[in-house]
C-alpha cells in the first residue's frame, strides 16, 4: 500500500470517526510532520504516516526530538492497522 492510500483513508477516519480535520502539511523544513489534525474541542495532533515497510528517516527522528524538547508529540501512525488503532485511541481519550 502506498502512502498516499494511507493519507486517504486517515483522513476519511479523522472526519468520520472523529468529526476532525486534517490538512497535508506542505514541509518548509526536511522532516516535517505529513499531517496537522484538527480535533473537536480545540485539540490539534502532528501525525507521520508510513507504510508497513516505511521508517523515518534521520532528518525526522531529528525533528521529532526537537519539538519533543518543546512538548509537542509527533504521533508516528504505520499502516492501515496503526490507523485504526490511532482513532480509537483519540475516541478514547476525548470522550
Amino acid at each position: 500500500m502506498l502512502e498516499s492510500d494511507l493519507e486517504q483513508i486517515f483522513r476519511h477516519a479523522v472526519r468520520a470517526d472523529l468529526r476532525g480535520w486534517t490538512m497535508k502539511m506542505v514541509p518548509a523544513e526536511k522532516g516535517a510532520p505529513d499531517r496537522i489534525v484538527c480535533l473537536p474541542g480545540s485539540r490539534m495532533r502532528l501525525v507521520e504516516l508510513k507504510t508497513e515497510t516505511g521508517r523515518l528517516s534521520p532528518k525526522q527522528r531529528h525533528l521529532h526530538a526537537k519539538l519533543a524538547k518543546l512538548g509537542t508529540t509527533v504521533d508516528v501512525v504505520v499502516g492501515r492497522q496503526g490507523i485504526v488503532d490511532w482513532v480509537a485511541a483519540r475516541l478514547a481519550e476525548y470522550n
